[in-house]
């Protein structure tokens, strides 16, 4: 690696970073889009290409078996991106709350200290750099199917082929958790994080703290549906030019609002409102933790009704082994996150 690192070229750095650098909310875990987006930044520059060199900082794993390998493409899944090598190894890595992805130019200054890096790929003209990722690892292509944190993802809500009977079968499996909890299980679909969680069950009007078996297959499907066509909107530029707007550019369409609020003009309706006025009706909006993870839900009250559940069927059992919130493995005992029975004020 050069040992001067020099500003990285025109490629538009947010094209490609994960939006929890540069949030103006609080931070953010990179959610299906976000990723899909970098893979798609990335492609260009390292598909096809011989690798010059891979190092992987922070792991003992020697990577020089990899260097004249052809890259064949990069991919994202929900809210994992994965380069696959031409001799079958594949690099995973997962950002979570820290982690960002930046692409250079051969010899240009990196806009982080080198001390972060977690992976660095070179290939001719252009160096990668994964920075602060918590889960960067190389294993076998063949053994994706089978992997602890891959196997078990659901249906990817911005894959071609998206199949929303099996995520609506692995929705049910969850009966018992809280909405806004199972929907953020990787498990169960892959791509909802925090804040399309919040919007999308703003939008649709749904109460994130009654059980999976308060609703219908028909609004479950129609959450899922929204959340699919919102993912797939928000991959694209949201500026005339082609250029990446920010952040939150692309949350604003998810705005749902009455006269004097033109769709559009604030980049989100309720995620990191809490205490100002829903722009639909005028209560203050409020935010409660859920899960194991204890991960922030924002949700109008008034919009958003408490809804009550049916009374579950005799023999049913809450489900073990969920994944938790961010899609990691469950936790040792197998236990599923605790359903939120607390009651909550209503403005």
């Amino acid at each position: 690696m050069p040992a001067e690192r020099r500003a990285p070229f025109a490629l538009e750095p947010l094209a490609i970073r994960s939006v929890c650098t540069q949030s103006v909310l609080e931070p953010l875990m990179p959610e299906g889009d976000t990723l899909f987006r970098i893979a798609a930044a990335l492609g260009p520059a390292l598909e096809g290409a011989r690798v010059i060199a891979l190092e992987l900082p922070r792991s003992d794993r020697r990577c020089d078996a990899l260097v004249g390998r052809r890259i064949e493409r990069v991919e994202a899944r929900g809210k994992n991106l994965l380069i696959f090598f031409d001799d079958g190894t594949v690099l995973h890595t997962h950002l979570r709350m820290s982690g960002a992805w930046h692409l250079y130019r051969e010899g240009e200054r990196w806009k982080r200290s080198e001390a972060t890096a977690s992976a660095i790929l070179a290939v001719p003209g252009y160096v990668a750099v994964c920075f602060r990722a918590p889960i960067v690892r190389l294993l076998r292509a063949s053994a994706l199917r089978g992997d602890r944190l891959l196997g078990g993802l659901g249906p990817d809500l911005l894959g071609d082929g998206f199949d929303a009977a099996e995520a609506l079968r692995r929705l049910r499996a969850l009966d018992e958790v809280p909405l806004g909890v199972a929907i953020m299980d990787q498990r169960v679909v892959a791509g909802i994080g925090n804040v399309y969680k919040s919007e999308l069950l703003f939008r649709r009007r749904l109460d994130p703290f009654a059980p999976v078996r308060a609703y219908s297959d028909e609004e479950l499907s129609a959450m899922l549906d929204l959340g699919r066509r919102l993912l797939q909107a928000n991959v694209e530029p949201r500026d005339p030019s082609g250029a990446y707007r920010g952040p939150t550019a692309h949350y604003l369409h998810t705005r749902t609002t009455r006269a004097g609020f033109d769709r559009g003009r604030r980049p989100v309706s309720v995620y990191g409102r809490e205490g100002r006025a829903c722009y639909d009706c005028g209560a203050a909006v409020q935010m409660r933790r859920q899960g194991t993870m204890m991960r922030s839900t924002y949700f109008c009250p008034r919009c958003q009704p408490a809804r009550a559940a049916p009374a579950p069927a005799a023999g049913t059992a809450t489900p073990a082994g969920a994944a938790q919130p961010d899609g990691s493995a469950p936790s040792s005992d197998g236990s599923a996150p605790p359903s939120d029975g607390s009651t909550r004020s209503v403005a």
